[in-house]
């Protein structure tokens, strides 16, 4: 398959990317669109090309090599939509002819678009609860946040310990979330795994990582930093729980509770119901996910912590 070979030190405009991204509302869009962007862009400079001038051969290209990396259908759909969002603007801003991505084959979304996401069950969330307890204060606050409350982990991980409101059973965080602040109201069980984590402190971020800074003043645990917190819980076939697939238990056994589909998406932070249609939609199990996790040091009985009966947290716009 041909590839456009041009200079190598051609790029694309950072001016016109900013204003691009500055036209997206959240947050999380930029940056995920900047990542998929800036991988393209890497991506043409080692085949010499230039990122303004791609033609859908080159789109093909890239496509076919992030494929071979590993990437998902889903995570293809979300890269043809960041440069197929990146190429509509560069031409209506004049910076380019047309937009490649329109002839580019894209992964089909199945009927009902079911998410791959692995569903969980409740027997292995109740042992994640049980073990993160064993492991680490911050993995239980996680998870508890996770499983409980459907909080993101972003979310999460930008919460102050001064944000924390309240005494068990009336605890209440603020979070950000697109851009604005929010109340949201904890499952009495995440409000003292928030309050452990917590310790004496009174100010600071809540989540803090294990390396100081030269200052020595506590740094945030990155997103990095807790994905590695959450790989120490693993099921018996090996297979690492993730961060989407905690969540998505909270999604689905609340709208197996009664929960309605708008609700969902407010508590989930969506900006439709798509998404909360996708992680509700019928779906095989895979057999890990009635399996029991287990971890790099398997503790000894852990202690049984019931999730299947949690009521929906109330969250509360300030």
């Amino acid at each position: 398959m041909a590839v456009r070979r041009v200079t190598p030190t051609s790029a694309v405009s950072a001016r016109l990317v900013d204003t691009w991204l500055a036209g997206h509302a959240s947050a999380n869009t930029r940056s995920a669109y900047r990542t998929d962007l800036a991988m393209f862009g890497r991506w043409c400079a080692q085949h010499h090309s230039v990122p303004l001038a791609a033609d859908t051969a080159t789109l093909a290209a890239f496509g076919l090599a992030r494929q071979a990396a590993g990437d998902s259908d889903a995570t293809m759909r979300r890269r043809w939509s960041s440069l197929s969002s990146f190429f509509q603007y560069a031409v209506h801003t004049g910076n380019a002819a047309s937009n490649p991505v329109d002839g580019v084959d894209r992964p089909v979304e199945l009927s009902g678009n079911p998410s791959r996401t692995t569903l969980l069950s409740a027997d292995a969330v109740d042992a994640c609860l049980a073990m993160a307890a064993l492991l680490d204060p911050r993995l239980e606050a996680l998870v508890a946040m996770l499983v409980r409350d459907g909080i993101k982990l972003g979310e999460a991980l930008a919460i102050d310990v001064d944000d924390i409101s309240g005494r068990p059973p009336r605890t209440s965080v603020t979070i950000r979330r697109n851009g604005k602040t929010r109340r949201v109201t904890l499952d009495e069980s995440t409000a003292r795994a928030l309050r452990r984590c917590a310790g004496r402190r009174t100010d600071q971020p809540l989540f803090i990582s294990d390396h100081r800074a030269r200052t020595r003043t506590p740094q945030r645990l990155s997103r990095f930093g807790a994905d590695h917190l959450l790989r120490q819980l693993r099921y018996d076939n090996d297979e690492r729980v993730t961060a989407n697939e905690l969540r998505r238990f909270y999604i689905t056994s609340q709208h197996q509770s009664g929960a309605a589909l708008d609700d969902l998406r407010d508590d989930a932070g969506l900006s439709d119901t798509r998404g909360i249609t996708r992680f509700v939609a019928k779906h095989q199990p895979s057999p890990a996910s009635s399996a029991t996790p287990t971890a790099a040091a398997t503790p000894i009985e852990p202690p049984a912590i019931n999730v299947r009966s949690n009521p929906r947290r109330r969250r509360t716009p300030t």
